[in-house]
C-alpha cells in the first residue's frame, strides 16, 4: 500500500466533513420536523377546547333563551295575579266606606 499523500488526507477529512454535516442537518431537520408535528397537536387540542367552550356557551344561550320565553308567560301571570289582588283590595275598601 503505498503512502498517503497530503491530498489524500484531504479527501478523508473532506469525506468526514461531508458525513458530519449531512448527519448534523438530517438531525436539524428531524428536530424542526418534531417540533411542527408538536405545535400542530398542540393546535388540535386548542381547537377542541374552543370547540367545547363554544358548544358549552351555545348551551347555555339555548336554554337562557327558553327560560325567558317561559319568563314572560310567567312575568304574565303575576301581573294578572297583582291586578286581580288590587282589585279585590279596592273592591274591599269601598265596601267598608
Amino acid at each position: 500500500m503505498p503512502p498517503l499523500s497530503p491530498l489524500d488526507i484531504l479527501y478523508i477529512v473532506l469525506a468526514f466533513s461531508v458525513l458530519w454535516i449531512s448527519a448534523a442537518i438530517f438531525w436539524l431537520i428531524f428536530q424542526a420536523a418534531s417540533l411542527i408535528k408538536n405545535f400542530n397537536d398542540v393546535l388540535a387540542e386548542v381547537k377542541d377546547k374552543v370547540d367545547s367552550i363554544e358548544n358549552a356557551i351555545s348551551g347555555i344561550r339555548h336554554r337562557f333563551e327558553s327560560a325567558t320565553g317561559s319568563l314572560g308567560v310567567v312575568v304574565g301571570g303575576i301581573e294578572k295575579l297583582v291586578e286581580y289582588v288590587v282589585e279585590k283590595k279596592r273592591k274591599k275598601d269601598i265596601v267598608r266606606t
